[in-house]
């Protein structure tokens, strides 16, 4: 800038440059054999976009669970409901070590995420105690447990949860339970309640009896037995909770196939597997095979979700000693506690020389994490997401170039392949040259000529500034449909990422759109 005086005043700005593109997360597992090396080299970033990789390489028993690439994985989980805020913070409990050698953070950052954690979940809790999904609200009672469960937890290992909060979720546990009714299938809910309850030293003895003795057969999840189980051992009934222990085990063989049915318990049967694991070692019984859970836990390579991951966690905490040594070098020196090395995609990072120095073949196992630099075709599993464009008189759009000014209507449809429930997330990343316009638009009935669009309900929608999200739950093969209102405000070439739709508790189920350019002049 050039006064009146002719001085010159020079300032320089840093802009933040973001990629709307989803990442991508590869894990692979490998065995390093005796006195043999390992070069942890950029060259694991090969097909990720410059500037967005990071690796994650771990050894030794906790290498096993892949807990320091399923920590990453959850620190990275762009949405936030409360169920995946929970299981977020969850591990951290446990695991801060572990987070802290992954690049989360030193013992401060790691108390500050639990904390900011415990606030944000605050915030959804109702006047009677119970937890809303996306605000605060009541109706999921196994939501209610699995929420005070943490909170539970998070007070035991010293972390502030304000007292009128925590008496208010335990209350609304002891309410839910005097009022639940009987069943003969089910239950999964009331296993949870008590299980919380009785680590507070607030569950009846008679009711946990009750529930092993006379209803030990009706709960319909391994989860819920394990839980009455985890119960019945904090009261100081072994024998009672291996008998539920032994159940759970014996219903985690009976169930082979995940099919895609609505869970009200956000679970699929390798969260159950990992959550039985993880309780029954917590309680020291024998009643599981441990084992073969582990070999069951660990043998998945694809993406978890937040339920997943979590109780995965847990179960890698109750296991592992985190004083263990995994036995490798780094460079020649010897590495102390938990083994984890971390490199990212940046210029000036030394390439490192991992071997195996203790005689015996160490397992490892890399978690790669990025953007592709080649963007995938569109395509999916179980699912077909298509984007399509139309002006403010209904008329469809094929042609990607605009004018500053226009302001257009975004359709997403979501096609099921077959018979599905499940909770979908959908997310639209915008070009960089939009702005979503007033989100209320649509619903004031403004567009009048896209009256012909049948809008599916969202239990919820965000309209950020980078993007449109809506979670959206379906039952059967009926298509989703959702619009939204941008105006295109910066002239220029823009990159227009890919729209992605995801079963958020069974992931593999996504699909994506296809990526493009968006061209917007004066």
């Amino acid at each position: 800038l050039t006064t009146p005086s002719g001085q010159v005043l020079k300032q320089t700005l840093r802009l933040p440059v973001r990629s709307n593109d989803p990442d991508i997360a590869r894990t692979r597992r490998f065995s390093l054999a005796a006195g043999n090396s390992f070069l942890f080299s950029n060259d694991v970033f090969d097909g990720l976009r410059p500037g967005t990789g990071k690796a994650i390489l771990s050894a030794g028993p906790l290498a096993r669970f892949d807990a320091p690439g399923l920590l990453s994985s959850l620190d990275k989980y762009p949405y936030g409901c409360t169920e995946q805020i929970t299981s977020r913070a969850l591990p951290l409990l446990y695991l801060s070590s572990v987070a802290q050698a992954t690049g989360l953070g030193d013992g401060p950052d790691v108390q500050a995420r639990i904390d900011d954690a415990v606030a944000r979940i605050l915030t959804r809790q109702a006047s009677n105690g119970a937890f809303g999904l996306w605000r605060a609200e009541s109706g999921d009672f196994w939501l209610d447990a699995y929420v005070s469960d943490f909170l539970s937890r998070a007070r035991s290992e010293g972390y502030n949860v304000p007292d009128l909060p925590f008496r208010m979720a335990m209350d609304n546990l002891r309410n839910r339970i005097s009022y639940a009714p009987d069943f003969d299938k089910g239950g999964r809910d009331i296993a949870y309640a008590l299980m919380v309850l009785a680590r507070e030293g607030a569950a009846a003895m008679g009711d946990l009896r009750y529930y092993s003795d006379v209803k030990g057969g009706a709960f319909d999840t391994p989860l819920a037995a394990a839980q009455i189980g985890a119960a019945l051992a904090s009261y100081g009934d072994q024998s009672r909770a291996d008998a539920m222990f032994a159940r759970a085990a014996q219903m985690i063989e009976a169930r082979r196939v995940e099919t895609p049915v609505w869970r009200a318990d956000y679970g699929t049967n390798l969260r159950d597997s990992a959550a039985v694991l993880a309780l029954a070692t917590e309680a020291g019984s024998r009643a599981i095979n441990a084992d073969q859970l582990t070999r069951r836990v660990t043998a998945s390579e694809t993406h978890l979700s937040t339920q997943e991951a979590a109780w995965t966690l847990l179960a890698a905490q109750a296991l592992v000693k985190s004083d263990e040594q995994s036995g490798l070098l780094v460079n020649g020196g010897v590495v102390s506690g938990p083994f984890v090395q971390v490199l990212e995609d940046r210029n000036g990072q030394q390439d490192l020389s991992i071997t195996a120095a203790n005689g015996k073949n160490t397992d490892i196992t890399l978690t790669t994490i990025g953007i592709p630099e080649i963007p995938p075709q569109a395509g999916g599993n179980g699912y077909r997401i298509e984007r399509e464009y139309f002006d403010m008189d209904g008329n469809s759009i094929a042609e990607r170039s605009f004018a500053v000014g226009d302001r257009l209507v975004t359709v997403l449809r979501v096609f099921a392949f077959e018979n599905n429930e499940a909770r979908l997330m959908i997310n639209d990343p915008l070009p960089a040259g939009f702005e979503i316009d007033n989100p209320n638009l649509l619903r004031s009935g403004d567009v009048g000529a896209l009256e012909w669009l049948e809008l599916s309900e969202a239990e919820h929608s965000e309209f950020r500034s980078d993007r449109f999200l809506s979670a959206v739950n379906i039952r059967g093969s009926k298509t989703v449909t959702l619009s939204y209102v941008v105006r295109a405000v910066t002239p220029g070439q823009f990159h227009h990422p890919a729209a992605t739709v995801e079963d958020m508790y069974r992931p593999r189920y996504r699909a994506h759109s296809d990526t493009g350019r968006v061209f917007i002049k004066e």
